[in-house]
């Protein structure tokens, strides 16, 4: 049943956003004089209809879109051709410059169409023009046509700010950050994980006894336990049991160490082969002359250093840090973790820090007055007070004697800095010794304004990391973005969450949709906004025949990138991988 509620929550938002937008584009339509003959909300055969003022509003069976249609758009469209025809058949031959009173005034024939639309003109406006007369897209001048192409974005960004706003301001600052789950999304074949009986899906609740938080502090706690056998428990829907799993090793993300008999050198990351005369694995006897039989004593030498000898039965085998010029070791335990989007309401306090009080942990760890909290072992505290309390009341439950420090990241003059407490924290904010700025109107504002300049700001930001780095982006992309069926698992999802989430996800989404339809892209409203203005530029209108082709193939390249990514959201939602919590 939920599942139902669920999918019908995705089509009603989709429903309003596209609603909205269409809204948009109708209201600068009518404001330029030109005529809608069809509004309609969704594709195929009508559900219901009815007309008002020359157009015909409908809402049709597959809710996955919607349009205005207006005369002079191209290509045309089966049943609103001929429109010029029936107008001068109800008009007779006109004498230009007239009014619509005029023209009503002296019809040759009561066509009930004609009559509404020149009924919903400005009745004593002079026009110049007969296409101008009546309603043709193509006969307005630059700014009306700009006006109407912008009309849909305008209306969707109004949408969000009052969505995000009115949230804001009645229940609460929402924000949704993505977090490592510590859980197993995929385990790589041949890996510590893999070998101790880890599966898909699987969660980790503990290392040692010590209660794990987050993804990211799993493998903080893991990475001092280099090479020992650890008791980690794990949870899938049997239940709770322990695992015995050693960590292997790796230095410049590249080599791959495990614990034997000895230390063995096991795997090339990037899969190429050893150098000749040598094969995998690689037994380490010694590293730079001295005696190893442990990872931990591989480590140690690896933290300072730019180069290693390694010797063993088969002879020396030299590694460099390569470009990076230090060996970074870490510990791996070969698994992929799940990553979700966690959403938070604050109702107290946002995330910036005004005070830190002296001899307080908080001051200990380095935290100064003006920081903005991010994120606390891996658990991101952005959000404010809340979320700050719940990490810290769940990191107070651990033994003083755990491992290792807390990782705590701050933005500081606009920087990340990461800041390590070396203690168990207090259980509150104020315990631990900072005083957070409180929730006001003025906050939400601010709130609502950075998080819609993010969204507009995507674009341009996407564009740079794509001249820096193409392939990583567009890794980044195929891993981290969703298509249309993406947005429904989260719209379905954030109906689960509560009704405050799904309009914050509606809020986001108009933002987003508005964002996108001003990228110049075929068949997108930027891209008609350029034609327009590239013909005002060149003193005459683009062939529109032209114009439309280039449109149609904008389509089929969208509709192609569109099922290439929800082949990878089926995937995902068939496999039961969350979208949020």
């Amino acid at each position: 049943m939920s599942i139902v509620v669920g999918v019908l929550a995705a089509i009603l938002s989709f429903g309003f956003i596209i609603f909205v937008h269409e809204l948009g584009h109708f209201i600068g339509a009518r404001w330029a004089g030109i005529r809608c003959p069809q509004f309609a909300i969704g594709f195929g055969p009508k559900l219901f209809s009815f007309d008002w003022r020359a157009t015909e509003f409908s809402l049709r069976i597959f809710p996955v879109g919607g349009y205005v249609l207006m005369i002079g758009e191209e290509p045309p469209i089966e049943g609103v051709e001929g429109w010029h025809e029936q107008f001068l058949a109800a008009t007779g031959p006109l004498n230009m410059p007239t009014t619509p009173a005029a023209v009503l005034a002296n019809l040759v024939n009561q066509d009930p169409e004609v009559v509404a639309f020149l009924s919903s003109l400005p009745p004593e406006k002079v026009y110049q023009q007969v296409e101008d007369l009546e309603g043709n897209f193509n006969a307005k001048s630059t700014l009306q046509k700009t006006v109407v192409l912008l009309g849909g974005v305008f209306m969707n960004y109004v949408a969000a700010v009052v969505l995000l706003l009115g949230l804001g301001l009645s229940v609460g600052l929402c924000s949704g950050q993505p977090e490592h789950l510590a859980r197993a999304k995929v385990v790589m074949p041949g890996s510590p994980a893999e070998r101790a009986g880890l599966k898909a899906n699987e969660n980790m609740v503990a290392v040692d006894g010590v209660s794990v938080v987050s993804g990211t502090d799993f493998i903080q706690q893991m990475s001092g336990k280099v090479g020992q056998l650890v008791r980690v428990t794990v949870e899938d829907k049997h239940g709770r049991h322990d695992l015995q799993m050693a960590p292997d090793l790796m230095l410049s993300n590249q080599f791959v160490f495990a614990q034997g008999k000895g230390v063995e050198l096991t795997k090339l990351r990037d899969n190429s082969s050893p150098p000749k005369g040598y094969k995998l694995p690689f037994a380490v006897a010694t590293v730079n002359g001295k005696p190893v039989s442990e990872l931990a004593e591989l480590r140690s030498w690896a933290l300072n250093a730019k180069e290693l000898t390694l010797a063993g039965p088969q002879g020396e085998w030299k590694i460099d840090s390569g470009k990076s010029h230090t060996f970074s070791p870490r510990a791996i335990v070969g698994i992929e973790l799940a990553n979700i989007v966690a959403f938070q309401f604050e109702t107290k306090a946002t995330g910036n820090v005004i005070e830190v009080r002296p001899g307080s942990q908080a001051a200990r760890a380095g935290v100064k007055a003006g920081d903005e909290l991010y994120d606390l072992q891996g658990v991101l505290v952005a959000s404010g007070q809340g979320q700050l309390e719940q990490c810290l009341r769940n990191l107070s439950q651990r033994q003083a004697t755990a491992d290792g420090s807390f990782k705590l990241t701050v933005i500081r003059d606009d920087k990340f800095k990461d800041l390590f407490m070396e203690e168990v924290p207090a259980a509150t904010a104020e315990e631990w010794g900072v005083k957070l700025e409180p929730l006001t109107p003025a906050v939400v504002v601010r709130s609502t304004y950075r998080l819609l300049r993010n969204v507009v700001s995507f674009p341009y930001d996407l564009f740079k990391d794509m001249v820096a780095d193409a392939k990583t982006t567009v890794n980044d992309l195929k891993e981290n973005s969703s298509g249309p069926i993406g947005i429904v698992q989260t719209m379905v999802e954030g109906s689960h969450a509560g009704l405050g989430v799904l309009i914050f996800l509606v809020g986001v989404i108009n933002a987003s949709i508005a964002t996108f339809n001003l990228i110049p892209f075929p068949a997108l409203d930027g891209s008609r906004l350029l034609f327009v203005w590239l013909g005002a530029l060149r003193g005459r209108a683009i062939d529109p025949q032209k114009e439309a082709r280039i449109h149609f193939a904008g389509i089929l390249l969208l509709l192609c990138l569109i099922f290439l990514r929800s082949i990878g959201d089926v995937h995902r939602w068939y496999s039961g991988i969350h979208m949020i919590k």
